[in-house]
């Protein structure tokens, strides 16, 4: 038996036992896949969940999404983070208000904020493709398991192999169980790992530092939306009072927000969300 064999066969075992319930891994829905998706980016999936299912109920196509406005998204988006996400959203739903999955299908990454793991989920998801949707989990626990250096070379190569006579839906769900729960970022549970005796461990790649938030620019700009989806027309001049941020520092971060087409700023005071 070989090691990718080993893999999928332990793999799929655990996962009977540990597969996370969500609605929307029971749905075929490419829409609900995309929300999910995106939502989940750079998000816990209990949490990324949580907005889902507002999302969902909102907006059950993207017809009923593609009418709202800017400032309208981004005040459900609220607490996500890279709220950019939300405004590339939004221009997808008006994509696909007036084209089907199916008439761009396969080609979902020419929608706007939808890269390669998006367009696999929703190709594995929705349409039953034999692909391995690779996100940074993903790409961990190949490179871990299998100890190699490029993780997404050796899927393309052999995922046809690993995905033979299986559904590919249920081998990319239960990997993203194991990742969530075994194989994590920081301290893995190696000593309960069915994989234990087989893996690599091959972790000498693997980045170690992670940039603070607290007072990042990150944060400074979350702060600024959120507020601006709560007011109107806000005074350059009582924003920085409420922000606590170095001036040029602010004014720097206000102005990429200008050229990202997040904001807009009239007579070099008043701000308020582009619409």
């Amino acid at each position: 038996m070989n090691k990718e064999h080993i893999f999928k066969k332990k793999l799929l075992y655990w996962s009977k036992k540990n597969t996370r319930k969500y609605s929307w891994r029971k749905t075929q829905d490419p829409w609900k896949i995309l929300l999910l998706e995106v939502i989940a980016q750079q998000t816990q999936l209990d949490r990324a969940n949580s907005y889902y299912e507002d999302f969902i109920k909102k907006f059950p196509t993207p017809q009923e999404m593609s009418k709202i406005s800017k400032k309208d998204i981004l005040r459900m988006w609220s607490g996500l983070g890279y709220n950019n996400r939300a405004l590339r959203l939004l221009e997808t739903s008006k994509i696909l208000s007036k084209n089907s999955f199916d008439s761009i299908y396969p080609d979902f990454d020419i929608l706007p904020g939808v890269g390669k793991y998006t367009k696999n989920a929703i190709l594995s998801f929705a349409y039953k493709e034999k692909v391995i949707a690779q996100d940074t989990n993903v790409l961990r626990i190949f490179t871990r398991f299998f100890g190699i250096k490029e993780p997404e070379k050796f899927i393309e190569k052999n995922q046809l192999n690993i995905l033979k006579n299986i559904q590919s839906r249920k081998f990319n769900e239960a990997l993203m169980d194991f990742g969530n729960k075994i194989c994590t970022s920081k301290n893995p549970s190696c000593s309960i790992c069915i994989f234990d005796k087989y893996c690599s461990k091959f972790m000498e790649n693997e980045k170690k530092s992670k940039s603070k938030f607290k007072g990042s620019n990150r944060e400074i700009r979350g702060k600024i939306i959120k507020h601006l989806t709560e007011n109107k027309n806000v005074n350059i001049s009582d924003l920085k009072k409420i922000i606590t941020a170095e001036e040029k520092k602010l004014n720097e971060i206000l102005k990429k927000l200008e050229n990202e087409g997040m904001i807009t700023i009239k007579n070099k005071k008043l701000i308020e969300i582009s619409s």
